[in-house]
């Protein structure tokens, strides 16, 4: 699944930039080409979803992605985009809405003790995801900056929305069946995950020393009504 999903972002790309290399044609002489590959990787996208990634969450945003791409393509496909103007429109909402799922993921997945952590995959997010929203914005201003044609500006989202595709058939993992996966392997499992409960059973008791800690600092503390009294005695006492 791995490499078929790769192969479909390839594909998306290589579509993109044969869009882009035949701007010139009308957008409804290549719409059912346009709607069968969506509708591929659309389905590819929502299989693949469960084997992607770790993160749960991550994964539903990507079958969401998967299901939006594919009901793009049936949309496409059934002559529901027939006028010009609002082509450009509809395709670029959809790679703009692609973009901040990926600033979503950015700023609630990639996150490792309240820090960042600044690696390969999150500048290539952070690219893909800025490149997705700046081509959403500017397929509403098409014709009030450098006006492109219908099919360069589709070739563009899709050649952006390829390498999105591209990057999540790489972070797929292959689960080997246990069937076939010998005894150093099983023990090397056992290990990683031991060590993994050791690691949450470690953030667990920190967090609950600082819940501990909170606890007393608000017992100890005064709250609104104390430091009003307080304040007024001592106004009372000046006064004297």
């Amino acid at each position: 699944m791995r490499i078929v999903t790769i192969a479909a972002g390839i594909l998306f790309t290589l579509f993109g930039v044969f869009c882009i290399a035949n701007a010139g044609l009308s957008f409804m002489s290549m719409a059912f080409p346009i709607g069968i590959i969506l509708i591929i990787v659309g389905i590819f996208e929502c299989i693949s979803y469960r084997k992607s990634l770790d993160n749960n969450e991550e994964k539903h945003w990507l079958l969401t992605e998967g299901l939006t791409t594919f009901i793009l393509g049936v949309v496409v496909l059934t002559g529901q985009l027939a006028a010009d103007i609002a082509v450009p429109v509809v395709f670029g909402m959809w790679v703009m809405i692609s973009g901040i799922r990926g600033f979503v993921v950015l700023t609630q997945l990639k996150v490792d003790r309240a820090n960042i952590v600044r690696d390969f995959d999150f500048y290539w997010d952070l690219v893909i995801s800025a490149l997705n929203i700046v081509i959403g914005l500017y397929t509403f201003f098409n014709n009030l900056l450098y006006p492109l044609s219908v099919l360069a500006i589709l070739g563009i989202c899709f050649a952006i929305q390829g390498a999105t595709v591209i990057k999540f058939g790489y972070d797929m993992t292959y689960v080997k069946p246990d069937i076939l996966k010998t005894k150093e392997e099983k023990l090397e499992e056992a290990e990683t995950a031991a060590e993994e409960a050791h690691k949450e059973v470690r953030r667990a008791i920190r967090k609950a020393r600082h819940a501990k800690k909170a606890a007393k600092e608000a017992e100890n503390s005064k709250d609104f009504n104390e430091l009003v009294n307080d304040i007024v005695d001592e106004d009372m006492k000046e006064n004297v």
